[in-house]
């Protein structure tokens, strides 16, 4: 072939390469001029490669729906393995645009054979390198549990995610993190992720210039205006969490406002399990009387005592029992711990302390309704204050709420050099 033909066939394969919406999809997704595509002319239902984000090297795969539905098989797999390859050997995160209407079913145990190793291989990455699932379109079956290995899954508005059962069950069971507004909000989010994580488990994440506090209440009075990502919005709904900055300096933060039942037990631990897998510091606000079942406070307290990351934890009102153990107690792996002058720290709840303690005081009153509740005002201020838990060294400093983030960043800046020695060992038992 001479190199005149050959020129020829190359741009002819190009410009129906131009088309491809998964292309299209890859290259708003890295900066500008910097994708590089894999495999361009093998199994085009897929579109593969590699380019920065902020800079930061990434990988990425994105399905082509317009070419036989998306659909993946064999060679298809293979040819997203050898992202996951080049992950592993470079350290970069991983994303995952899906867009399928199917899988090769004719190809039977082959494609289900090729599927598994995708499977494996998320696996082996999970904790190495970030990996973020971006839904586009529909991602069902297989595709869908492919794609919820990842660490964070944003969806579009067009986007349906499933395994057998109907999409809204999948929302509900806290597999979606960011529902964006749109495909382009869906691809900004997915930018706004990445640079909020390390490119490796070995690697710290970009650092940016500090800014003004993002509020003056909850999170936003200590995350940096701009900066936050708020995750799994709408489960969970007693825990608010996210990947936000802190004086220019990512971390996890969570903010506890009531008893944790399964679902917000969940989610919690989950942020939790991500930050301490990238050494990305927790910041939590605390606001909780106990747990529904002794299994999520087994959960929550595991995930805290096991992450050897950076933990700074402010009572903001109520630290009772078990709650205070799992997420305040120094003793169970809270570095820094501070507390509002209103907190209320506690072994039970004021309410069952009174009946306990001071049941001769209850046998006296003349009106049960009103003296109660008084007595129990009287418990709080006396005997579950943050003062006494302060005098005896389980609270570093009883604060104002308008200085928690001047606290929080000097802490963090202290803990910076963080470094635990484990056993060794295979891995946890964690109670799930």
């Amino acid at each position: 072939m001479s190199l005149e033909s050959g020129r020829k066939i190359l741009s002819e394969k190009r410009a129906g390469m131009g088309e491809s919406p998964a292309r299209k999809r890859l290259e708003k997704l890295f900066d500008q001029g910097t994708f590089l595509e894999l495999d361009g002319l093998a199994a085009k239902e897929v579109v593969t490669g590699f380019g920065s984000v902020d800079g930061a090297p990434a990988y990425a795969f994105a399905q082509d729906s317009t070419v036989n539905g998306g659909a993946i098989g064999r060679a298809q797999a293979e040819k997203i393995a050898k992202v996951y390859d080049l992950a592993i050997k470079t350290g970069a995160p991983v994303v995952g645009v899906y867009d399928s209407h199917g899988a090769y079913l004719k190809e039977g145990a082959d494609m289900m054979a090729a599927l598994g190793d995708l499977v494996m291989k998320a696996s082996r990455l999970s904790g190495v390198v970030p990996q973020i699932s971006l839904i586009a379109g529909v991602c069902g079956g297989s595709a869908a549990l492919m794609a919820s290995m990842a660490d964070l899954v944003v969806k579009s508005d067009k986007g349906e995610l499933f395994l057998t059962a109907h999409e809204e069950a999948e929302k509900a069971a806290g597999v979606v993190h960011v529902e964006a507004e749109n495909e382009e909000d869906a691809i900004a989010s997915v930018r706004s992720l990445i640079n909020l994580l390390p490119i490796n488990n070995l690697s710290i994440a970009p650092v940016a210039d500090a800014a003004e506090a993002a509020g003056s209440e909850g999170l936003e009075s200590v995350v940096d205006a701009g900066s936050m990502v708020e995750l799994l919005n709408g489960f969970g709904d007693n825990v608010t969490a996210g990947l936000a900055r802190v004086a220019g300096n990512a971390a996890v933060v969570a903010d506890i406002h009531g008893q944790l039942d399964a679902d917000s037990s969940v989610k919690l631990a989950r942020m939790v399990r991500m930050a301490d897998a990238f050494s990305l510091p927790v910041v939590t606000l605390v606001d909780c009387e106990g747990f529904d079942t002794v299994r999520e406070a087994a959960k929550v307290a595991h995930t805290y005592a096991e992450a050897t990351t950076p933990k700074v934890t402010v009572i903001t009102g109520a630290a009772v029992g078990a709650a205070y153990m799992a997420l305040a107690g120094k003793a169970a792996g809270a570095d820094v711990v501070f507390a509002w002058p209103q907190a209320v720290v506690s072994a039970m709840k004021p309410e069952a302390a009174v009946e306990v303690l001071w049941n001769d005081k209850l046998a006296q009153m003349k009106d049960p309704l009103k003296e109660r509740a008084q007595l129990v005002q009287e418990y709080k201020d006396t005997e579950a204050t943050p003062f006494d838990a302060a005098e005896a060294g389980y609270i570093e400093n009883v604060i104002e709420p308008a200085e928690t983030r001047a606290n929080v960043v000097a802490a963090l800046d202290m803990l910076a050099g963080k470094r635990v020695a484990t056993l060794p060992r295979k891995h946890s038992n964690m109670p799930l």
